[in-house]
This record gives structure tokens, sequence and C-alpha cells, in this order.
């Protein structure tokens, strides 16, 4: 039975979406998809060719096997941050670019561009910003580049952190900000929950989120930039959760958008240790640092094999003895933990 052109558009554009998206969770499978869409091998290699033959695929040979990549067009920028408008960049330069981009998929563009652009021209202490915005069928991606002091230098620097890769966790936490008089702390924290994904990097250190991916992470970078902070983020097409939705999810308040709930990996607190483990109250009262100012802050234990008595202690008990207001939650907990935490949790204050 013949297909309709409704259904080889669907194809087509499943297709493209599948390839796109197989950047940044794995290669692109001509078996998996055949099977996913009850169709042979055969028709999806002519429509792999047409798309080729149109110029919205690039094949690559590896050896016996060949890769898909989606084309992508490239637009650069560069601005003198003094007197920079971040409304007036988006709407007169970047989302002309973005004209058939779904309106759900265009909002969150609009609001971490400028969040991040915001972020370059009143912290970074630059001059300029380096713009690059790559566009193909499947996603809009950002690179914001500006040649200022670092990100996690001035947050170190701000809260007197003894290692710069501290400053990564406050970040994750959110409602953190070197300016409280200007800025309200959530720009980053949710341009990264908004975005499909999001990095940012400074002093050779990156910290990534996914919401695709559902990963948090943070890595050593050798960045090749002498100084400055390195922005990019993604956003695809088919992006169908409303900023509004995500707002929600870190309220306690139905009735508006307060910033009370957090999550937190836990793991972010000791980098390089694929394992790591938490024994000693200083790395406690590292993580608890703010979180007076949340109602319910989510620790997640992913990836965490135990935690030592001294460390739960300080959290689960003695924290939450000095702050009732602020709730804390263990998440994605192994039974060591869980038994760790009922230890403490039975002592008497």
């Amino acid at each position: 039975m013949a297909l309709s052109k409704q259904q080889r558009q669907a194809i087509v554009d499943s297709l493209v979406n599948e390839i796109g998206k197989a950047e940044f969770s794995g290669s692109f499978s001509v078996d998996r998809f055949s099977a996913s869409h009850g169709l042979s091998k055969q028709s999806i290699y002519r429509y792999l060719e047409s798309l080729e033959s149109e110029s919205k695929i690039k094949k690559i040979k590896k050896g016996r096997k060949n890769t898909y990549h989606l084309e992508s067009t490239t637009f650069q920028f560069k601005y003198t941050l003094a007197n920079l408008s971040e409304d007036i960049i988006w709407s007169r330069d970047i989302k002309p670019l973005l004209n058939d981009m779904p309106e759900i998929a265009m909002r969150v563009c609009n609001y971490a561009f400028c969040e991040m652009l915001n972020n370059a021209i009143d912290h970074s202490e630059g001059t300029a910003v380096n713009i690059t915005v790559l566009i193909n069928a499947c996603r809009a991606a950002f690179l914001l580049i500006d040649d200022g002091i670092g990100i996690f230098t001035k947050i170190a620097s701000a809260m007197q952190l003894e290692e710069k890769r501290f400053a990564i966790l406050e970040l994750a936490k959110g409602k953190f900000t070197t300016d409280p008089g200007s800025h309200t702390g959530e720009g980053i924290f949710f341009s990264a929950k908004t975005s499909d994904g999001f990095g940012i990097s400074s002093d050779d250190l990156v910290f990534t989120a996914s919401s695709f991916l559902e990963s948090e992470q943070l890595r050593d970078f050798k960045s090749p930039f002498q100084s400055g902070t390195v922005v990019a983020f993604i956003v695809f097409r088919d992006h169908s959760t409303p900023i509004s939705e995500v707002f929600e999810k870190y309220t306690q308040d139905p009735d508006d958008y307060g910033f009370t709930k957090t999550v937190v990996p836990v793991r972010l607190l000791e980098h390089g240790d694929p394992n790591p483990t938490f024994v000693s109250r200083s790395q406690a009262k590292r993580l608890l640092a703010r979180f007076d100012r949340f109602e319910r802050i989510e620790l997640d234990f992913s990836d965490v094999d135990e935690i030592g008595q001294g460390f739960a202690d300080e959290i689960f008990r003695v924290f939450q003895t000095q702050h009732p207001n602020s709730q804390i939650v263990a998440v994605n907990c192994n039974k060591h933990i869980e038994r760790m935490i009922k230890h403490v949790t039975r002592r008497k204050v």
C-alpha cells in the first residue's frame, strides 16, 4: 500500500529529528529506525539519499559504515558589551534567523539567550562578546563567549570558596548572584533547566546540564580561551515543555512562580571521583550553604555509594533542627544511604 504525502513527510521529519538528536545521545542507526517505524532498510536509505541530495544531511564514511549529520547554517556576531541591550540584539539580529521555529521552542530560545547575554553584560567585567548561532532542521544552538574574568573565578571570589570547582555547586543550587541588588540569581539556573542542553565553562572547568538526557555533569575542560566565560545551549524544534511548566517544578506555591524549591546533585561536591564518598561535616556545610533560602531542597544521591555519619547528621539532624522552614528530602538513595539517614534522624535533638 502506497504511503500518502503526509505519511512520507512524517517519516522524513522523524528521520531528520532522530539524526539531529543522535548527535547528542549516540549514533543514528538505520536498523533501529527501520524497526521502530516498520519500514524496510532499503526505503530508509532512499529517504537518506533524497535528504542528502537536498543538502539537508551529510553522509560521512567511517570505515565500512556511514554516519549521518544534519547540515547547519552558521551565523556569527561580535558586540561591544558597554551599553549593550540584550532585548535589542535578540529582536534585531537573532529572532529573524529563527522565523520558522515553533512557538514554544522560540520562547525558550528567547529566554535563555537574553538571560545569558545579560549575564555577560552585567557580570563578566569584559569588553566584548562573540555570539555564534547554528541552525538546522532539528535544533538551534547558541554559543556566547565573553572576554571577562570567568564566571567560576567570580563566584569563588565572591563566596570566598577554597576551590573554583565549588562555584559550580552554587550554580546548581540556584538563587546565587554576585549582584543581589539587581539580580535574583535565577537566570543561569532556569536557562539550564528550560533548554534541551546547556553548558557553561571557564577556568578549565565545564558544567553541563541536559533536560534531554536528564543529566548534570562537572568535568575538566582545557579551554582554548585565555579568559572569559563560554556559554552554549541548544533548543530542539520539537521542544514541548513551556517555560511556565519548568518554573512550576521549582515552586511550592501554585499561585506564583516563587523560586522556593531546588534539586541539588550531591555528587557535584566532589569532582573527579566516579564513586564519591562523603563523610565530613565540612563537606556537609559546604553543601548546605544557602539552603535556608529555599522551602524544599531535594538532595539527589545518584552515583553516590555511601555517606558518613557526620555528613548525614549535619544535614538531616543539625540543619533541619536549626532551619525547620527548610525541608530537605533525599532522593535516589541506595539502601546504605537510607540506613545512615534513618540512623541520624532517630537521635534526640
